[in-house]
């Protein structure tokens, strides 16, 4: 009916016309590691299935997948995916010795194939904002003939006039970033031979991904935002900045971990803006607590879903710590996380005595 038609903004109305479900099975068979939906926790229960903290990378796609089907179902246009930075998604070889902001650049960029890879096949051509020319560079060597339009979104370098990367195959990079890439945009290149610093997310941008946002890339995301409203799907892949940052009597590997990825690095501005407009679809991130006696996982699958902190004991299944329906912030899972540990002290001490 006309109603609903003048309700569904008109390019939104395009995507959920393909369906999320069309939109999703576009993967390619290699990457259609695992079709097997996981079971939710119980409801009221702290014991969690085995099941429910993905045990492979294949099995964790497989999550991410099905959320962020869920998502586009719900006609969710802004949303943020947050998983462990350096994660192992087996997508790129790797070779040993890496440094770690080697490792990062590549688990993100890795990440935001997958969610390329996502619309492959459905006529919408995702551009995809990397941070830097040489990230940009990086994603069209490794790539290949894929559907995507890069975008190295770096404000401050644009402004500057920063030397432009020329990418390892021009002609490929031209032929992935020209014209007709969502929807008859722009080209991604100039003049087909060079990535240049790009000041903002191009206007004809119908479906855009931002890996690991600082905050430059923020202001250019907020700014894309405002100016077109809800009718382009916009997503946040590991946009660390926006995070919490550590706390001062953090450990030493969590500290140096959030020096690498800028965590917390954001104007709380920033944070409020993109903590109010875009919804959290996926997490899962690995000792948010810091380091833990058990490994603890953060975990949100669904829009409309909670947060739940995880621990996985040595022995046993995983057990839920926490429950939220907003992000918990560091000091209570701290507190969810010491609380269990003297919870098991106490049942310890209370099985040696009862004997």
């Amino acid at each position: 009916c006309r109603r609903c038609r003048r309700a569904i903004p008109r390019r939104m109305g395009i995507l959920i016309v393909l369906g999320a479900a069309a939109v999703l099975q576009a993967l390619p068979q290699s990457l259609r590691w695992h079709q097997t939906p996981l079971r939710a926790a119980r409801s009221g229960s702290t014991v969690m299935s085995g099941t429910d903290l993905p045990r492979t990378p294949q099995a964790l796609v497989a999550q991410l997948r099905e959320t962020v089907q869920g998502a586009l179902q719900l006609r969710q246009s802004r949303m943020r995916a947050s998983l462990p930075p350096g994660f192992d998604y087996g997508i790129e070889s790797q070779r040993k010795g890496k440094q770690i902001s080697s490792k990062i650049a590549r688990s993100d960029r890795e990440l935001a194939r997958l969610f390329v890879e996502m619309f492959q096949g459905t006529g919408l051509v995702p551009t995809v904002c990397f941070c830097t020319v040489e990230d940009t560079s990086a994603a069209s060597r490794l790539w290949g003939d894929i559907e995507a339009r890069l975008v190295a979104l770096d404000p401050a370098a644009a402004a500057g006039g920063t030397r432009a990367v020329k990418p390892a195959n021009p002609t490929r990079a031209k032929s992935r970033a020209g014209g007709g890439g969502g929807f008859g945009a722009a080209p991604a290149l100039s003049g087909g031979s060079t990535w240049k610093p790009a000041s903002a997310v191009p206007d004809s941008a119908e479906v855009v991904f931002v890996v690991a946002p600082g905050q430059s890339q923020c202001d250019a995301v907020q700014k894309f935002c405002t100016e077109h409203g809800l009718d382009r799907l916009v997503v946040l892949l590991n946009a660390r900045c926006l995070e919490e940052p550590p706390p001062e009597d953090a450990d030493e590997a969590s500290t140096q971990l959030a020096r690498a990825t800028g965590t917390g690095t954001a104007a709380p501005k920033a944070r409020a803006y993109f903590d109010t407009e875009f919804k959290d679809v996926y997490a899962f991130l690995t000792d948010p607590a810091g380091k833990t006696q058990d490994p603890a996982v953060l975990i949100k699958r669904g829009v409309d879903e909670p947060w739940s902190l995880v621990s996985k004991p040595k022995v046993g299944p995983p057990r839920q710590l926490l429950q939220s329906a907003d992000r918990p912030t560091i000091a209570a899972m701290r507190a969810a996380v010491q609380a269990k540990q003297q919870e098991g002290l106490l049942d310890a001490l209370g099985g040696v005595f009862g004997r």
